[in-house]
């Protein structure tokens, strides 16, 4: 249902201004043909980070998510940095250049932009009960520990996902940028009535860019003091250090499955930090990439993505994430309802497939079938470029789910051979998160 979610605009999309002009943009699509991966021109910009014009000049093809303007791929000098249309999920001309972009990640090492990550902090003496309610996992016990915590619904729905960081006296909690809106209004109905829990939204006030791939330590190492070695800063940990002269949070974590590190930084110094990282990555091939280029590398790891491949609608447990599930502590939303799951069987599994494809991937919501009989959908899907594999995710009914099930997916009207595949085809033991 988040289709249909208020909570899906942001304020720099309820202007007046906004409205009338998507309005006006709306009608005028009314009788023509829509195409997936659409990103139409009205009221945009909206919401954009500092280094925007930065990007603009390396020619990126941008995407607009919740009113932020986002690169979803850069396009070679010369050419448009524009999406060439085609029905459905039929692949085009930014194909060959995403694939070009995972190879840089995979091999060498990239920049991401994700500042509009959605990033809270919560600090006071009631803190830590009132997370412990809140979210399924247990909090990070000790200084710069990281954990993954899902808040839930009460049939045990996945609401909301936080990236979750013990900072000094505060918790900082990250999660989607698209979910601005609706993890503060998750996060602040559930806030203790007291006044023994603060909680701020400081998604404005500070940026994200993320540096992985295998020679992110490499490239940081010429800019920053700290030891980043395995010893110095273990995986899921995250320090405060000083990075080209910015005092920055950095988290070892990524939604790509690389070696590499989160940067939230302040705001006002993003060109500064940005400029010195492209400086220093020059002589190791660093390579800009986009969310397309994102996406391929999260699937070919498994990754579940928040309002696709999580929401309301299956339980954490369906969605095979029962390792972020503390159920011997305390009571927290959800709870009860997953337990009983837990006796009776979950009625739904999630699969990661592979598919026998040609000139299109699946993207989502396509029908799943076995022996002729519908019996899932897929929540998300792409090529995967460092396997070269066409990958989906997705819900099927449960006994359908072992590794090597032979299926079907539907994609453009047309059935395909789908096979369930081990999660993470791509470094499945974590070997370069940990190197």
């Amino acid at each position: 249902m988040m289709g249909v979610d208020p909570r899906r605009f942001s304020a720099a999309q309820s202007t007046r201004d906004f409205i009338k002009a998507k309005n006006e943009e709306c009608y005028e699509h009314v009788f023509v043909i829509h195409y997936d991966f659409e990103e139409r021109k009205a009221a945009r910009p909206a919401k954009t980070s500092p280094i925007y014009d930065r990007q603009k000049a390396l020619n990126a093809a941008f995407g607009q998510r919740y009113g932020w303007e986002r690169p979803n791929w850069f396009a070679p000098q010369g050419t448009e940095p524009f999406n060439k249309y085609s029905f459905h999920t039929r692949r085009t001309n930014w194909f060959k250049t995403v694939g070009d972009e995972v190879k840089a990640v995979r091999e060498k090492v990239g920049l991401l932009d994700l500042t509009s990550f959605t990033k809270h902090e919560i600090s006071g003496p009631g803190a830590e009960d009132y997370l412990n309610k809140l979210i399924a996992n247990r909090l990070p016990t000790t200084q710069g520990g990281t954990v993954l915590g899902h808040a839930l619904t009460a049939s045990g729905g996945v609401e909301s996902e936080f990236t979750i960081t013990r900072d000094g006296d505060k918790i900082f909690a990250v999660s989607s940028g698209a979910a601005e809106r609706h993890d503060h209004d998750v996060l602040l109905r559930t806030l203790p009535r007291d006044g023994s829990v603060t909680l701020n939204n400081i998604t404005l006030e500070h940026g994200t860019l993320v540096v992985c791939g295998p020679r992110s330590r490499d490239l940081l190492s010429k800019i920053t003091d700290a030891d980043l070695s395995n010893d110095g800063f273990p995986w899921l940990t995250s320090q405060r250090i000083s990075v080209a002269g910015v005092s920055l949070l950095a988290l070892r974590v990524n939604f790509v499955g690389e070696l590499g590190w989160e940067l939230h930084h302040p705001i006002d110094q993003q060109v500064q930090l940005f400029d010195a990282i492209v400086e220093a990555g020059e002589e190791f091939g660093l390579r800009h990439f986009g969310m397309y280029a994102m996406e391929s590398m999260r699937l070919e790891k498994s990754y579940r993505m928040w309002g696709s491949d999580l929401t309301r609608e299956y339980s954490i447990l369906e969605a095979g994430l029962s390792r972020f599930v503390r159920l011997k502590k305390d009571e927290f939303a959800g709870k009860e309802a997953l337990l009983k799951q837990k006796e009776t069987g979950v009625p739904q599994e999630f699969v990661t497939l592979e598919i026998d494809a040609t000139d299109a991937d699946a993207i989502g919501s396509e029908p799943i079938f076995r022996n002729g009989e519908m019996i899932g959908r897929a929540t998300s899907g792409c090529y995967g470029h460092s396997i070269g594999k066409s990958l989906a995710l997705a819900y099927v009914q449960s006994g359908n789910g072992d590794i090597g099930t032979e299926l079907e997916i539907e994609i453009i009207g047309e059935r395909r051979p789908a096979l369930v595949i081990p999660e993470s085809p791509c470094d499945p033991d974590n070997l370069k998160l940990r190197a």
